[in-house]
């Protein structure tokens, strides 16, 4: 493949956007994460790196012992994947303009542009439409492996915390999130900062509908617990005594007209941010989800305001401490790093260690380190 060949990663997201919410692969969590996970590398342009061990790692979920030499997992699906793109191009894609392959031989995906004969036109037309997946809500911004309905979102890779984001997350929104608030407050209650994100009275203004992207947002970040929108109206717990505790409110102000977004630690009604955004910049709905974005990924990121408060503060658990760490090591790559990140991970439990699985992994390792 030349480099003429290959599209701008704009539209090579927009492509994978197209494959991912497709009815086709909704039958498949999986397939989709390792799409996804290959054709991110490749625009990253660490494509070389994708090998059998890698994948089975970070897409599967395998341990560090892991021999894809010995275990077919990723190979299999490797084919599986391979099959269900055909299919794919052969129904729901017969008029994508370009068309993503992983070739045998390699996980590397590739880009080629479509022929589309007449023929092929008159017979989409003529086919019934096929559903999308179901469970989008208004704002289905999601990352990886989800996709959104806005090609906008696909030019903001960096908005979303995407080594956050779990290869096995749901479609259904308001499920996904109920399920992740009740799994990570069992477990991380007291070790990640707790997430509630509430707007004023009415519930249908642009303050309601951008903390509901907001509070979709959080629910997605593994950095923090976030709080449902299902639990808002339960009665308060005792957990709103955390020093780990933080609540978003999302107000709208009239003089300058606008909406003021404002973070308190519960426990001690510190301001942790407060920033208003003018409403000229809350247009529609695409403003909004775009704004919400950007500002979850300064607020709840492991180098974002509560992260960086709570850290001041010396409120931080050594969960925390070990995120900040890991992600350093992810941008800067050096041996310094890398030690500081590997050290305290051994110090932490296994589900804490597993909960840490975006930080260090095997595609991210120097090549030196990979068995």
């Amino acid at each position: 493949m030349t480099q003429r060949e290959r599209p701008d990663d704009q539209t090579i997201r927009q492509s994978l956007d197209g494959i991912l919410s497709s009815a086709l692969f909704s039958r498949s969590e999986r397939l989709r994460a390792f799409l996804k996970y290959v054709v991110d590398r490749e625009i990253e342009g660490t494509g070389h790196q994708l090998k059998g061990y890698t994948i089975g790692i970070d897409v599967f979920d395998r341990p560090q012992a892991f021999n894809a030499d010995s275990d077919p997992l990723v190979r299999v699906h490797a084919g599986k994947l391979r099959k269900l793109l055909s299919a794919y191009y052969a129904g729901e894609g017969a008029l994508d303009e370009w068309r993503i392959d992983i070739p045998k031989g390699t996980y590397v995906p590739e880009y080629r542009r479509q022929h589309i004969s007449p023929s092929a036109t008159a017979k989409a037309e003529q086919a019934p439409v096929q559903p999308r997946r179901a469970g989008n809500t208004r704002f289905s911004w999601l990352p990886a492996p989800l996709s959104s309905p806005l090609a906008l979102l696909s030019a903001l890779p960096l908005l979303i915390f995407i080594p956050l984001s779990s290869p096995a997350m749901s479609v259904n929104i308001p499920t996904q999130s109920r399920l992740h608030g009740a799994v990570l407050e069992r477990k991380f209650a007291n070790d990640l900062p707790r997430i509630t994100v509430r707007s004023q009275w009415p519930g249908n203004g642009n303050a309601a509908r951008f903390a509901d992207a907001l509070r979709n947002a959080a629910s997605h970040y593994r950095t923090v617990a976030a709080v449902p929108a299902s639990a808002l109206w339960q009665s308060p717990s005792t957990a709103a005594a955390d020093p780990l505790a933080f609540t978003i409110s999302v107000l709208q102000q009239k003089s300058p007209t606008g909406l003021r977004v404002l973070i308190t630690n519960d426990a001690s009604s510190d301001t942790v941010h407060d920033v208003f955004i003018d409403s000229e910049h809350l247009a529609d709905e695409a403003d909004i989800l775009y704004e919400s974005l950007a500002l979850a990924a300064k607020m709840l990121s492991a180098d974002g305001h509560i992260f960086r408060y709570a850290s001041a503060a010396e409120i931080d658990s050594p969960l925390m401490k070990c995120m900040v760490l890991t992600d350093t090591y992810r941008h800067q790559q050096t041996r310094e790093t890398f030690q500081d990140a590997k050290s305290c991970q051994e110090k932490l439990s296994a589900d804490h260690r597993r909960k840490l699985k975006f930080a260090i992994s095997a595609g991210a390792l120097p090549s030196t380190l990979i068995r």
